[in-house]
């Protein structure tokens, strides 16, 4: 195939392989099949992932890759990656769930209050809680912890951040983006641990926290709605918790209850010390008079 006649869309990827479709090997029929049906996954996936999931070999995918005109599978991979942003803007998702606010012709409230409550009683489902109590012993015990977040998860760790700190514990939020991000992965060691809301994308700046975190041998805790990455099963634990359809717009209540607890767990664990810490904080706002109780502007 000419470079010209690679697909640029996810309509003209699918008229590709259905133009191929009976060239197709029972193999490559299988691997069109899970691309188009799960592309927003697939865009994620590693190689060998890939291969896993489709039931095929890595040289079979990357024929197959190469059959519709890309370089390898790398190419295939991030064409994906590009249908898979631009079919789920922000602007995208957003239209996406009003659309299907509406058809219920009730108002927005309730309808969010439904399905938040939907989506809390799922993390019940999908994050055990003996692995919630890993992660929370695996926190505890860094020397230092590193709240990893960019986008709208820097909103969680900033937050996650000010309440550990209130408890004596001392943390360092990794919200850089870019070559800026470097400067505080060089404070990473082995007997901290890192903390990563890894929500919605696989970044590069993600990325490079889990090799490095990997690479000086530091204990790693992932939150994500991304399932069954391979990337994600070297971290020591992943939580995952659903927040709703790929496609449609998320809040932060599922992640924030998540961090809630850990809060809380945490706080539990060591509570002489996050008490004491509690208490030393009211009676330096006492005493600077930076926060006086009973006054009103």
């Amino acid at each position: 195939m000419k470079p010209s006649m690679i697909p640029r869309t996810l309509e003209g990827f699918q008229a590709i392989l259905e133009s191929k479709q009976d060239s197709f090997s029972k193999s490559q029929k299988k691997i069109a099949q899970y691309l188009l049906t799960h592309y927003e996954h697939a865009a994620f996936q590693s190689l060998s992932e890939l291969a896993r999931h489709t039931g095929t070999s890595e040289s079979t995918l990357v024929r197959f890759a190469t059959t519709l005109g890309f370089d390898g599978y790398p190419g295939l991979k991030q064409f994906l990656q590009d249908v898979f942003r631009e079919k789920f803007s922000p602007a995208v998702r957003m239209q996406t769930r009003l659309e299907d606010l509406k058809k219920r012709n009730q108002h927005f409230l309730p309808q969010i209050v439904e399905m938040e409550t939907h989506y809390l009683a799922e993390i019940l489902n999908t994050i055990p809680l003996d692995r919630f109590d890993q992660a929370v012993r695996l926190l505890l015990e860094g020397k230092n912890l590193f709240l990893f977040g960019i986008g709208h998860s820097r909103i969680l760790v900033e937050l996650l951040q000010m309440r550990l700190q209130r408890l004596g514990i001392h943390t360092i939020c990794l919200v850089e983006a870019g070559r800026d991000l470097l400067d505080k992965l060089l404070l990473i060691g082995k007997d901290d641990a890192v903390f990563l809301a890894a929500y919605h994308r696989l970044t590069g700046e993600l990325t490079a926290v889990l090799r490095h975190a990997q690479r000086v041998g530091c204990k790693t805790v992932i939150l994500t709605d991304i399932p069954e990455l391979e990337s994600y099963r070297k971290a020591d634990v992943v939580l995952y918790a659903l927040r709703g359809p790929v496609h449609s717009f998320h809040s932060h209540v599922v992640p924030m209850a998540i961090l809630n607890a850990m809060v809380l767990a945490i706080a539990a664990e060591r509570s002489d010390t996050s008490f004491r810490f509690l208490k030393l904080l009211e009676e330096m706002r006492l005493e600077y008079g930076l926060d006086p109780y009973g006054e009103l502007p």
